[in-house]
């Protein structure tokens, strides 16, 4: 490193110790957390720019050199002295000299003298070779030699290519061909090959083989040249090495050891790799290895720590804080914060600038010149001075490495943004803790709910006990209004504050902007390259508001700091219940009306209640507490007080005002009342009339005066309420008061007295009244003598006389009758015997029948004058019969209640003529008389009647009474013929407004169908029976050809409307139908039947859709005739269609369970296999839907937006498994496709759910064995075959228990124990949290092993140890047949094959003894080819008890309520489909069915029986139910 980077620098081991801590050289830099001091930091740094370096005479001065003056620079290629020397290590001449030379180390001789050897003198002298042997001996010495052979040597060659490899091979070749001399080998497979071995040699030649590691073999021996190095080895002996190194490789750590060591090697070689990359990235990449930026990376972290330890919260210790002083000390406290972090700011930013600049230089690379413009004139020298033999413009390459080098430093100003951001984002937190450890210690203070409660009572010296209590931080009043007790600041207030100084803290730290946008450093995040300003390629460093909004701890701090203050205020909210009462007088204080209350009128008890009540408020709200302290809070209940205090005295003003006047104006109502009474009581009656007054008056007051005396007492209250609370009272109203009770003293004086008095005045008083009544009755026979007068009933008197004297005579009754009256209430109030008037009741009886007389009379004689002479068409009947007849009554009873006279026979005689002409009057007065009808009448009475109008005395004058009879004729003809007609005319009329109800079809604009025709059916009823009464009438000759057309048009509606609602019942029907493809794809014949139909029907309703009119609609000719056409089609195709579907039964027999409704519903959407999941709960019973696999989604759209909203699940034809109503899932296998007709899928559906479950069995089995039957249970196997198999199970332990060589009573009672503890697991199992599918498995489990525990407890008391013991074989129990490799239910000799039904997820039925003997009964009934018939009253289990065996048999069981409207067809149908799918059918109520049907359902079910028996596949044809 160049002097320049060292300059001004200490080591970092000089500033810390081994611990961490600064050592003495910093200990002057130390200042207390939260202050900085910025002369001593910057004192402090070691990381300055070129400014505080300053350059040393003695530093050398370079010449920055790039890749473009290298490339100029001439080569000097010159081989290194190692390089070369390996080199020639590699030449053969080299290998074979230094091979030579080990051969010969090692005692080999040279079988020739051409060897360059030196010559040892030898003392056996053998004689000479001939000269042939010596030529053959050279030629065989040449095989030694590694130079190439010669060519043209046949059998070397033949040895290469015979392939000749391994050991033993090749010496057996140099054994048999001694006179080639040796081989050249090498290696038969690769090095890298795990199959590698140092003697899996093969015969190679020379070009063959690798020059730094090859073998030659002779019979001398074997040589390994490597390396220029050789080894020799005898034959034996390499042999031998060969044999132990086989017998090393049987043993298996050598066997393996190539693969290991080759593994070993290769992990070794990747770590080594691996760890290299690391640490040159690590020194790379890592800043604190960097010289130049290590110590400015110290010096901002140091800051970073100090300045952490600054707090944006100021809260002083035991002081009392209102809400508003809190908020300004705390903005006072972040302005000041504020100031200090943008001082902290600029210090980070010039040491970064400083160490950024610094390790540019360098580099090499100068900054750009305009981020320096502020520079110092000297520094620019010394730049100049530094790089004055830089070249002037750098080339690309340097300009690209000072690009890495800005981004390199890029990162390191984008690191200082996140150590600060860090330490802001610490300072945030820090500060926030310290808040919330605040509050934490102030709500630790707070008392208890019960010492709260008891702060109800006040306590005396409860202020100098509150004020002793650790001060509280926040104060707050509590304030008192009608509705309620709020607190200002409120909770909500006091939350809004802390969130906006939270905010605040947040928004100081925000406010600290970010050093990589920074302008300032332009020259490193935006260096000048190619002429061009880079862009930045870091974004703008990281996001404090982010970090603040995703830091889940602060979120968290801030939610404790809410739930502190809501506790708090919960605190508080106690302390305000305690102020509830006082609330709720203040409340009823101020509502009061209080002019309403003086208006109203109040008793004592009002005034008393009332006194007291506004007594004790004012002097509890005078006892209250100002100020307390409840933990965190200062409660301040001054304003509360201020209120309470004349809220009271307000009501007490207004009671102390209206009691002294409410006791006043009663004193004076009793005293005036008193003397007034006392003033009657003493005067002295003179006449009957005033002593019957005073009598009265002193029943009044005798019974007044104990409410006098009442009311006496009330105001005595009332003046010692008035004493006792000293309400304001006048000195004269107590005065007043002090004669009250003597006035009520002497009026009781009063009535004793007149009581004493009142007998010898009724004695005196009723003798008077003898007197007047004596005189009363002598006047009444003087009137009765009047009123005998002859003149009264003489029909011959002069009626005004009459009339005269009538009234005198009543109006002295009238007089005598009001005196008599009067007599009575003078004889009860004297309490003597009441005198009856006998003789003035008649007299006034009698008078009031003459008046009568006369008065009717004269009545009658004007009233039949105006009959007689008004005009007989004027003459109403009903009301001349109406006044006749109230005059017979009249007259009958005035002959009753009068004496023999002239006058009433003659009133009797007049009214009994006009009484007697009334019957010819009515008749002649018929409204239905019509022209011919008064011509028959004119024929009888030989007179005009019609010609001028008539008199009733001009009818009396042509004698026409006398023809009562024939006139009566005539008018019983007319009205029986207008009565005809009328019925005949509200037939027309309501015909001509009926009109049929035409709706639209499925909201179909032009298709329609009839609506409700109910009205019109009872209006064609009615018409019916009115024109066949019509024309049974003997009055009907008039109108009969109009009665016989209507009979027809009648009828021949009545039979289009049958054949009407006919086709549209079967159309409707039927259209739905063939309105989907796939009925008219496999139909084609009837759909163009229906189609015809259906052209011709909607042509009618059209028709009818534009002329309503029901009659004209349905009278149409040729209309009946279409209908019964149509009809005639439809039934034809409902037959056809009934075939269609009877087909689709054969295949998939389910579908008999299924109306046809529900079947064509199904059939319409084969091609959907999605329209089928509603109607699966009808074939299959657990399976309430098929899971289906789903396509891949989409692809988006041809702009790649995505789709809107969520994207619509697109399901294949695959199935995949069947979910149960519970949610129960199984799968069904692979393969299983929803394809071709709906029934041979769901044919396949049906197998796969009978293999499923087969299968599921089958695993679970053998999933029993290996886990414990508590885990077995929740292992996710389905509910049936849980239960299934548990029974299984559960028969096998019983098998072991009661077979074999053991003690079977000893093994069934240690299984009982087992059968319990399986109970109680499986009972703690299910009180625990289990999703509610393995709920309902566990619960239907428990309900089969408790039947299983009873078994087992009835086992043991009977004391049964044979497994062939009735009581064992009696219960139902499954076992899996090794040779029918299924499941098997038997019981007793019955033996059933588990069917497969699958049965989903639900509850069991409780077995009981009575189920056991049922299934006893069923099972063997069935094994016998039978059925049961389970009998009993309603609602004991009969239906239940059977579908739950064929549960526990797993076979398909359906349900069928029968009805008497059943027939043999329906349940011949049933039966079929009973009998093609296998499945039981419980006929509920079976004894409803008629008596006719049994008999024929009965040979169905013997016919299916003898098949059965005689073990026929199928039914013959004759015999078929």
């Amino acid at each position: 490193m160049s002097s320049l980077s060292q300059r001004g620098r200490h080591s970092p081991a000089a500033k810390w110790g081994a611990e961490g801590q600064p050592c003495a050289e910093t200990e002057h830099l130390k200042v207390p957390p939260g202050r900085i001091d910025v002369d001593l930091l910057q004192a402090r740094l070691v990381c300055a720019g070129p400014s505080q370096a300053r350059r040393s005479p003695a530093a050398p001065t370079f010449t920055p050199r790039t890749l473009r003056v290298e490339r100029e620079r001439p080569l000097q290629v010159e081989i290194l002295p190692a390089l070369k020397k390996n080199q020639e290590q590699r030449r053969p001449e080299y290998i074979h000299r230094k091979n030579r030379e080990r051969l010969l180390s090692m005692g080999w001789k040279p079988p020739s003298a051409s060897w360059p050897v030196e010559k040892r003198p030898s003392t056996v002298h053998l004689p000479e070779l001939p000269d042939h042997v010596k030529e053959k001996q050279v030629q065989l010495s040449g095989l030694h030699s590694p130079s190439p052979p010669k060519k043209g040597f046949a059998p070397a060659e033949q040895a290469i290519r015979a392939h000749v490899s391994g050991p033993l091979d090749i010496i057996r070749t140099v054994h048999n061909n001694p006179r080639i001399g040796f081989f050249y080998l090498s290696s038969d497979v690769p090095v890298s090959s795990p199959k590698y071995d140092a003697f899996n040699l093969k015969i190679v030649g020379y070009e063959s083989i690798n020059k730094a590691d090859y073998y030659t073999i002779s019979l001398t021996g074997v040589t390994h040249i490597c390396h220029g190095e050789a080894e020799l080895l005898t034959l034996e002996r390499w042999q031998h090495e060969y044999q132990c190194h086989r017998r090393l490789q049987c043993i298996p750590l050598f066997a393996r050891f190539r693969r290991w060591k080759a593994f070993r090697v290769w992990r070794t070689n990747v770590r080594t790799k691996s760890m290299s990359k690391c640490k040159q990235l690590l020194q790379r990449n890592l800043f604190v290895v960097n010289q130049s930026l290590r110590p400015a990376l110290i010096d901002v972290r140091e800051m970073c720590y100090r300045i952490s330890d600054m707090g944006l919260c100021r809260i002083e210790v035991g002081h009392t804080y209102t809400l508003e002083e809190f908020r300004q000390a705390q903005y006072q406290q972040l302005q000041e914060v504020s100031a200090r972090l943008k001082e902290f700011r600029e210090l980070v930013k010039e040491v970064v600038r400083s160490a950024c600049r610094t390790a540019l230089l360098e580099a090499g690379f100068i900054p750009d010149s305009c981020t320096y413009d502020s520079e110092a004139p000297g520094d620019e020298q010394e730049m100049e001075l530094l790089y004055k033999e830089a070249p002037e413009k750098m080339g690309y390459t340097e300009q690209a490495i000072k690009r890495n080098h800005c981004k390199r430093l890029t990162c390191f100003i984008r690191l200082a943004d996140f150590m600060i951001v860090n330490t802001m984002h610490i300072l945030v937190v820090n500060s926030i803790s310290t808040l919330l450890n605040v509050l934490n210690d102030q709500v630790q203070c707070t008392p208890s709910k019960e010492v709260i409660q008891c702060w109800d009572v006040p306590e005396e010296n409860s202020e100098k006990k509150s004020a002793s209590a650790a001060p509280s931080m926040f104060v707050t009043q509590l304030m008192l209004d009608t509705y309620a007790l709020s607190y200002e600041p409120s909770l909500d207030q006091f939350q809004t504050c802390i969130a906006e100084i939270i905010q605040c803290f947040q928004d100081t730290v925000l406010g600290l902007d970010p050093l990589v946008p920074d302008a300032f450093f332009h020259a490193f995040t935006q260096p000048i390259i190619y002429n061009k300003v880079e862009e930045k390629t870091c974004g703008d460093g990281p996001s404090m508001e982010a970090i603040l909004e995703e830091d889940k701890h602060l979120h968290t701090i801030i939610q404790n700091i809410t739930e502190v203050l809501e506790f708090a205020f919960d605190a508080a909210d106690m302390y305000a219940e305690t102020f509830e009462r006082f609330r709720i007088y203040y409340k009823e204080n101020e509502s009061l009306d209080l002019y309403s209350l003086r208006e109203q009128e109040h008793d004592v008890a009002f005034f008393g209640e009332q006194l007291e009540r506004y007594h004790c408020e004012h002097k509890e709200a005078l006892a209250i507490i100002q100020k307390r302290q409840i933990g965190l809070l200062l409660i301040d209940s001054t304003q509360l007080k201020a209120k309470l205090i004349p809220s009271p005295l307000r009501c007490l003003e207004t009671i102390n005002d209206m009691l002294p006047t409410l006791a006043k104006k009663m004193m004076d109502d009793i005293i005036a009342e008193a003397q007034k009474a006392r003033y009657k009581l003493v005067s002295t009656p003179s006449a009957t009339a005033e002593f019957v007054q005073s009598l009265d008056f002193l029943e009044e007051i005798t019974d007044r005066i104990e409410v006098l005396d009442k009311q006496t007492e009330t105001v005595s209250q009332m003046f010692e309420l008035i004493e006792h609370y000293h309400v304001p009272t006048p000195p004269e109203d107590m005065a007043t008061y002090a004669t009250l009770r003597p006035s009520i003293t002497r009026v009781r004086n009063a009535i004793d007295k007149a009581v004493g008095e009142k007998d010898g005045n009724i004695n005196k008083f009723c003798q008077h009244l003898q007197q007047d009544i004596t005189e009363l009755n002598k006047e009444v026979k003087r009137v009765k003598e009047q009123a005998q007068n002859r003149l009264i009933l003489d029909i011959g008197a002069e009626r005004e006389k009459v009339k005269t004297l009538l009234q005198g005579i009543q109006v002295s009754i009238n007089d005598l009758q009001a005196q008599a009256l009067q007599f009575k209430t003078y004889q009860k109030n004297f309490k003597v015997e009441v005198t009856k008037y006998e003789a003035l009741e008649e007299l006034s009886a009698e008078v009031k029948l003459k008046q009568l007389l006369w008065d009717s009379m004269e009545e009658w004689e004007s009233l039949q004058a105006g009959w007689m002479e008004s005009m007989f068409e004027e003459l109403d009947p009903e009301d001349l019969n109406a006044q006749v007849m109230r005059f017979v009554k009249c007259v009958t009873q005035l002959e009753k209640g009068l004496p023999p006279n002239s006058v009433v026979p003659k009133l009797k005689e007049q009214v009994e003529s006009m009484r007697a002409k009334l019957p010819v009057i009515s008749d002649l007065r018929n409204p239905a008389l019509k022209p011919r009808h008064w011509d028959m009448l004119e024929r009888v009475v030989n007179a005009s009647l019609v010609e001028e109008p008539l008199t009733l005395a001009a009818l009396q004058e042509l004698n026409i009474f006398s023809f009562d009879a024939e006139i009566q004729e005539v008018s019983g003809q007319a009205s029986g013929e207008a009565s005809l007609e009328s019925i005949l005319k509200k037939v027309e009329d309501s015909w001509k407004t009926t009109e049929f109800v035409v709706l639209s079809h499925r909201e179909s604009k032009d298709v329609f169908i009839l609506g409700g025709t109910d009205e019109i059916q009872v209006l064609l009823d009615d018409s019916t029976i009115n024109v066949s009464t019509v024309a049974s009438s003997r009055y009907v000759g008039p109108i009969k050809s109009r009665v016989s057309d209507w009979q027809k048009q009648l009828g021949l509606f009545n039979h289009t409307l049958d054949e009407w609602l006919t086709c549209q019942r079967n159309w409707l029907y039927l259209e739905s139908i063939f309105s989907a493809p796939d009925i008219q794809r496999q139909l084609p014949a009837e759909a163009k039947m229906f189609l015809q139909v259906d052209k011709s029907w909607k042509e009618i309703m059209r028709k009818v859709h534009r002329l309503p009119n029901a009659l004209r609609a349905a009278t149409k000719p040729g209309l009946l005739e279409v209908f019964q056409n149509n009809n005639a089609l439809l039934d034809q195709i409902q037959k056809c269609l009934e075939a269609y579907l009877e087909s689709k039964r054969v295949i998939f027999p389910r579908f008999y369970f299924l109306s046809n409704d529900e079947l064509l519903e199904i059939l319409a959407q084969t091609r959907n296999p999605q329209a089928v999941q509603p109607h699966l709960r009808k074939c299959f019973d657990a399976i309430a839907r098929l899971e289906f696999a789903l396509l891949p989604p989409q692809p988006a759209g041809p702009q790649g937006a995505p789709p809107e909203g969520e994207a619509e699940k697109v399901y294949s034809n695959d199935i995949l498994a069947m979910v149960s109503p519970e949610a129960e899932r199984v799968g069904l296998g692979k393969g299983l496709k929803a394809r071709g007709n709906v029934e041979d899928w769901l044919g396949k559906v049906e197998e796969a759910m009978f293999s499923s479950l087969r299968r599921l069995t089958k695993a679970s089995i053998a999933d029993y064995q290996n886990k414990p039957r508590v885990e077995w249970v929740v292992a996710g196997h389905p509910s049936q075959v849980v239960l299934t198999v548990s029974q299984l199970m559960w028969c096998r332990d019983m098998d072991n228990c009661l077979e074999g060589d053991h003690d079977h009573f000893e093994a069934l009672q240690e299984f009982e124990v087992i059968n319990v503890e399986r109970l109680n697991n499986l009972a703690a199992l299910v009180r625990g949290q289990l999703p509610s599918l393995h709920r309902n498995i566990i619960t239907a489990l428990i309900t089969v092993d408790v039947h299983a525990r009873d078994i087992v407890t009835d086992l043991v008391k009977q004391k049964v140890d044979s497994g062939s013991n009735f009581e064992w074989q009696r219960q139902l129990r499954y076992y899996w047949d090794m040779d029918l490799d299924n499941c098997v239910a038997r019981m007793a000799l019955s033996q059933y094959i588990y069917g497969y039904e699958y049965l989903g997820a639900c509850p069991r039925l409780v077995i009981t003894p009575l189920t056991d003997r049922c299934y006893l009964c069923l099972m063997g009934a069935l094994q016998l080819d039978l059925g049961g018939a389970p009998a009993g009253p309603a609602g004991t289990g009969k239906t239940e008890t059977t579908k739950d065996l064929a549960k526990a048999l797993a076979i398909q069981c359906v349900v069928f309520n029968c009805s008497d409207g059943l027939d043999y067809k329906m349940m011949g149908r049933f039966f079929s489909g009973l009998a093609q799918s296998g499945a039981w059918c419980c006929f509920d109520e079976f004894n409803r069915i008629d008596i006719e049907v049994l008999s024929v359902i009965a040979q169905q079910l013997i016919t299916i029986r003898n098949a059965k028996a005689a073990r026929q596949p199928s039914l013959p044809p004759h015999a078929q139910p």
